[in-house]
């Protein structure tokens, strides 16, 4: 359907995005402390890893360790779960289901986006208190930082997006966000200080979202620096606008359905063709 037949039916975009994300927010209800774990595990440990030789390193080795483990807190919580979760609706048929509603596609994914970047502030916010203590990083936190916050989960979120509804099973979906998770932490200097890695990886994590993500949460939560700040929030939007147009437009929606249900019915229809008579003419 279009905008105006949503709009003639009383369903704006804004009651779209608000349903699915209630929808998305009950899904989720009784399994967001499990999230929270899980999403902060792995950033802990790496903060307990690195922080042996980030403390013997300096103050700037720290604060890279600190704000690279919440920008792994980030992708899990982000990427990986809007993964599963977009690959898991396309496997049980819950894409089919609301596009078969009056609902628009960019009012799925927007509502997913803000239900899962809710998820994530739990998770992203113990990393972030619990690394400080562990490393001794005093907190500055910029007026910038929420929308530093805001901008980093957008990108990740979107690549989470585009794989999901790419894959065929929640399974592939895990296994290829998951791999993407660890080569973009390891692409770049972002949980280790650029001095410290080689040229050609310094070299790569300028073509990485996340090396922009940690350094936009470093410039807006420890080493405050508005104009840096709001540089790498801009790249990030450039990545998050990239993805975000290319879910838009390979997500499978109304179009491929009703192509497949119209063959279908033509498959199922019986040939009007009659049979050839065997034997000789009369």
């Amino acid at each position: 359907m279009s905008a105006t037949r949503d709009e003639r039916l009383g369903l704006g975009f804004a009651g779209q995005v608000w349903d699915l994300f209630r929808i998305q927010l009950t899904n989720w209800r009784w399994s967001w402390p499990q999230m929270v774990l899980t999403g902060m595990l792995a950033p802990l440990v790496s903060i307990a890893a690195l922080g042996l030789f980030a403390r013997s390193s300096g103050p700037a080795a720290t604060e890279y360790v600190l704000t690279g483990s919440v920008t792994m807190a980030i992708l899990f919580e982000t990427q990986n779960r809007i993964a599963s979760n977009f690959a898991f609706m396309r496997g049980n048929g819950a894409f089919e289901y609301y596009a078969a509603l009056p609902v628009r596609r960019e009012a799925l994914i927007l509502a997913t986006l803000a239900a899962f970047s809710i998820l994530s502030v739990p998770a992203v916010a113990v990393t972030l208190l619990l690394g400080s203590a562990l490393l001794d990083v005093r907190l500055t936190v910029s007026p910038l930082a929420p929308l530093c916050l805001l901008f980093a989960l957008l990108p990740s979120a979107g690549l989470g997006a585009f794989i999901g509804s790419r894959s065929g099973t929640i399974e592939q979906a895990s296994s290829l966000s998951l791999a993407s998770t660890l080569l973009m932490m390891a692409a770049g200097p972002v949980a280790v200080p650029p001095d410290m890695l080689p040229g050609v990886l310094v070299q790569i994590g300028h073509l990485n979202p996340a090396v922009y993500a940690a350094d936009s949460l470093r410039h807006s939560l420890t080493s405050p620096d508005g104009v840096r700040a709001l540089a790498d929030a801009a790249v990030l939007a450039v990545f998050a606008g990239a993805v975000w147009g290319l879910t838009g437009t390979r997500m499978h929606w109304r179009a491929r359905y009703r192509r497949r249900d119209l063959a279908t019915r033509t498959d199922e229809q019986p040939s009007r063709e009659q049979p050839l008579r065997k034997g000789p003419l009369p």
